[in-house]
C-alpha cells in the first residue's frame, strides 16, 4: 500500500489530491484553505521520492501543496501503522512532507506577526504624531509662537538626526519644542519624548517606534557616508538617560529575532561595526539649570530662544525665540558642525567581583527647609526606595560626600522654575551648614578612602596625621561645572595671578581630574574651583562607615545613599567604559574640547585596557538596558530597614 492511499486512512478524511493546491476536505485548516484551485494531476509516487532527509530538491520533486497541515499530521499519524503498510522511500516522503507543512506554518505565522507588528506601530506612530491637546488646553501658549517652525529638512544636505527630549525640562520650554516638532514633516516623525519611549516599551509601542526610526536614520546616513546625530533634551542628566534609550533599542531580544531583534553577536541588533561607524553623535539641548554638558559641547547654558524671551517688546518675544530655535537646529543638521570624541565613565563592580557590595536608597521626607525625622530630639534621616536609573554612565562628574546630599535634599524641593531653583540649592547649603549632623552620617568624610590606579588619592598625607573627617567632598571631573570647576593643582601665587597655563578638565583626554575639598576650600582656592589633579583611573571609593551609616553621593546631578546592609565596607568602582562621538555647537570652546580635526578618535566603543574588560562593560550595558541592575542596587524596604534607617512607605 503506498503513502497515496494511506494518507487519507491515516488522516480520516476522504482526499481526491494532496500534492495540489485544491482545497481540502470540510473540517481540515491549511496556510491556504481559503484559494480558489482547480486542475489537479496526481504524479506517481517514484517521481515525488526523488529527495533525501534534508529535503534537498524538494521544491523540484514535489510541487507545492496546500491539502495538508503539519498539525494534522502530527495528531493522526501512527508511526508504527505507518512502518507497517507503507515503504520506507514513502516513509521518507511524509517525514518530508511534515517538515515542508511545518515551515509553511511557521512562514504564515511569522508574516501574520510582522504585520501584527507594522499595523501596532503605525497606530502608535500616529497617536506619537498626534497634537498635545492636554498642552494647548491647560498650559500657556507657546513661547516659539503658535505659528513656529524649524528649518526645513533637506535630506539631500542636512544630517539625519532624532531627539529625546524631556517635555517637563525648561519650565516646560522641552514641551513647546516638541510642539512645534509635530508641526513639521520629518521632525514629527523623530522628535520623541523621552519618559514616554521609556515607559511605553511593549510590543509595538514608542520603543519600537523609536528603534524603526533609529534605523532608518542609520540607513539614511549610511547611504551618504555620514554618522546620524540625536539631540538628548533636558538637564545634564539626560544625557546618560538618552544613553540608556539609545542602547535599549539596540539591545537584541531572542523572542523576537524574526522582527528584526536577532542578536548580531554583540548582544545587539546592529554589528560592532555599525555601532562604532553609526552610533548617533549626541547634541545637548540644554534644559536644565547648570547645563554643563550643553556649554562644555558648545550649545550654550541656555534653551534656544531663553534669551529673547526676557525682550522688552512682548510682541517680538516669539518671533525672536522662533529666530533662536532655528538657528539651533540647523547647526545641529549642519554637517558643518564638528564631531568629537566623548569619554563616558561607569559605575562597575570591584576588580575580582561579579556585582557591586552596595545598595542603594534616596533621600525621603517632607519638602521645605529641614527633610529629616525629629526621633525622641534626635534629627534623624529618612530615606525611601531608589527610583530608576540606577548609576551607569557618569559623564560628567561623580563626587561623594556635601554635594551629594544637597542634591539630594534638592530633588525633594526641585521647582519648575531654572531661577527657584537656584533659590533651593542655596537654601539647602546653608541647612546643611547649620543643622545637627544625623546620625546616618559620619563627621565629614570620616571611613573614607580613594584610590586612582595603584595609588592612594584620599585622604592625603594620612601618615602625617591628615583625616578624612576634615574634607566634605572627593570626586572627579570630566568637564568643568557653571558652579564648580576645576583646573590642574597650583601655587597660590599661580592662582591668584593666573600666571601660567592651568589646564582644566578635558572630556576626551582619557583621564578623571579628581578633586578634594574641605569646607574651607572656597576660601584657600579663591573662588570655587578645586585643585584638581589628573589621573589615569580607574578610581575606588571605599567606605568604612560600619552599621547604620552611609555616604551620599552624586553623577552628573542624580544623588543616592550608598550602604551595606550589614555594616560591610564597599566599594564604589568607576572606570571608563564608553567612548561616544558627540557634537560640538558654535560656541565650542578649543580649551576645553581640544581641536576638533586634532585627529582624536570620534567612533563609538567599549572601552578596557584588554578584550575581557571591554566585554565586561559591553555586558555591563546589556544588565543595565534588561534592568537587572535595578535588583542588584537598589534596596528594597527590607534591606533600608535591616540596615538601621527609617524607611518612607511607598
Amino acid at each position: 500500500m503506498s503513502a497515496i492511499q494511506v494518507l487519507p486512512k491515516l488522516l480520516g478524511q476522504d482526499w481526491s489530491c494532496w500534492t495540489c493546491d485544491s482545497k481540502p476536505a470540510a473540517g481540515v485548516a491549511t496556510p491556504a484553505a481559503d484559494e480558489a484551485t482547480t486542475g489537479c494531476t496526481i504524479n506517481s509516487v517514484e517521481s515525488r521520492t526523488e529527495h533525501d532527509d534534508s529535503g534537498s530538491n524538494l521544491d523540484k520533486a514535489i510541487p507545492p501543496c496546500h491539502c495538508l497541515t503539519s498539525a494534522s499530521i502530527e495528531d493522526s499519524l501512527d508511526e508504527d501503522s505507518v512502518q507497517n503498510v507503507i515503504s520506507e522511500a514513502d516513509q521518507r516522503m511524509l517525514r518530508v512532507e511534515r517538515r515542508r507543512w511545518t515551515l509553511q506554518r511557521e512562514a504564515a505565522e511569522q508574516t501574520s506577526r510582522k504585520q501584527e507588528l507594522l499595523e501596532l506601530i503605525r497606530q502608535t506612530s500616529i497617536e506619537h504624531q498626534g497634537p498635545p491637546l492636554f498642552r494647548e488646553a491647560q498650559g500657556p501658549a507657546n513661547r516659539f509662537g503658535s505659528t513656529a517652525r524649524f528649518p526645513p529638512f533637506d535630506k539631500s544636505k542636512h544630517v539625519p538626526v532624532l531627539a529625546l527630549i524631556n517635555r517637563g525640562s525648561g519650565a516646560m520650554a522641552g514641551a513647546d519644542i516638541l510642539a512645534v516638532a509635530q508641526k513639521m514633516p520629518y521632525y514629527q516623525d523623530r522628535f520623541f519624548n523621552i519618559i514616554d519611549v521609556v515607559r511605553d516599551r511593549r510590543r509595538g509601542g514608542l520603543m519600537d517606534v523609536f528603534r524603526q526610526q533609529l534605523n532608518a536614520a542609520r540607513e539614511e546616513a549610511k547611504a551618504r557616508g555620514l554618522r546620524p546625530r540625536l539631540i538628548s533634551g533636558g538637564g545634564d542628566g539626560t544625557a546618560s538617560f538618552a544613553l540608556y534609550v539609545i542602547f535599549a533599542a539596540l539591545s537584541a531580544d531572542p523572542e523576537r529575532a524574526d522582527e528584526g531583534l536577532a542578536d548580531a553577536g554583540n548582544g545587539f541588533i546592529w554589528s560592532d561595526e555599525e555601532l562604532s561607524d553609526f552610533f548617533p553623535a549626541i547634541a545637548q539641548m540644554p534644559l536644565g539649570t547648570a547645563n554643563d554638558f550643553g556649554a562644555n559641547l558648545g550649545w550654550g547654558r541656555k534653551y534656544p530662544g531663553a534669551a529673547a524671551l526676557g525682550h522688552i517688546q512682548t510682541s517680538k518675544r516669539a518671533s525672536l525665540a522662533e529666530q533662536a530655535l532655528q538657528q539651533w537646529i540647523s547647526a545641529v543638521i549642519s554637517p558643518e558642525s564638528h564631531v568629537v570624541g566623548f569619554d563616558v565613565w561607569g559605575f562597575m563592580p570591584a576588580p575580582g567581583a561579579e556585582a557591586c557590595d552596595f545598595k542603594l536608597c534616596e533621600l525621603g521626607g517632607e519638602r521645605g527647609w529641614n527633610p529629616k525625622a525629629n526621633i525622641e530630639g534626635t534629627q534623624h534621616l529618612v530615606m525611601k526606595r531608589a527610583a530608576l536609573p540606577v548609576p551607569l554612565f557618569a559623564c560628567l562628574y561623580f563626587s561623594a560626600g556635601f554635594y551629594g546630599h544637597l542634591v539630594s535634599r534638592f530633588q525633594i524641593n526641585r521647582r519648575r522654575n531654572p531661577f527657584s531653583n537656584i533659590l533651593e540649592y542655596a537654601r539647602h547649603i546653608v541647612g546643611i551648614l547649620s543643622e545637627t549632623k544625623p546620625p546616618e552620617l559620619n563627621e565629614g568624610l570620616e571611613g573614607v578612602t580613594v584610590s586612582c590606579g595603584d595609588s592612594t588619592y584620599f585622604p592625603p598625607r594620612s601618615s602625617e596625621g591628615n583625616e578624612a573627617r576634615r574634607y566634605r567632598e572627593v570626586g572627579f571631573c570630566n568637564v568643568n561645572g557653571k558652579y564648580v570647576s576645576g583646573a590642574d593643582r597650583a601655587p597660590a601665587a599661580a592662582r591668584v595671578c593666573a600666571c601660567g597655563a592651568r589646564e582644566t578638565p578635558r572630556f576626551n583626554d582619557a583621564k578623571i581630574d579628581m578633586f578634594r575639598a574641605k569646607t574651607i576650600s572656597p576660601l584657600k582656592n579663591l573662588g570655587i574651583k578645586w585643585k584638581t589633579d589628573k589621573t589615569e583611573g580607574p578610581m575606588t571609593l571605599t567606605f568604612a562607615g560600619g552599621k547604620g551609616k552611609g555616604l551620599f553621593f552624586q553623577w552628573d546631578g542624580e544623588a543616592r545613599f550608598a550602604f551595606n546592609p550589614k555594616g560591610d565596607p564597599f566599594n564604589i568602582h568607576i572606570k571608563k567604559i564608553l567612548n561616544i562621538p558627540v557634537v560640538l555647537g558654535p560656541e565650542f570652546d578649543v580649551k576645553v574640547t581640544g581641536h576638533p580635526k586634532s585627529g582624536a578618535d570620534c567612533n563609538f566603543a567599549f572601552c578596557g585596557e584588554a578584550a575581557q574588560e571591554k566585554e565586561a562593560a559591553r555586558s555591563r550595558v546589556l544588565r543595565c538596558v534588561r534592568q537587572e541592575l535595578n535588583t542588584e542596587l537598589n534596596a528594597s524596604r527590607e534591606e533600608i530597614l535591616a540596615a538601621g534607617f527609617l524607611c518612607q512607605e511607598g
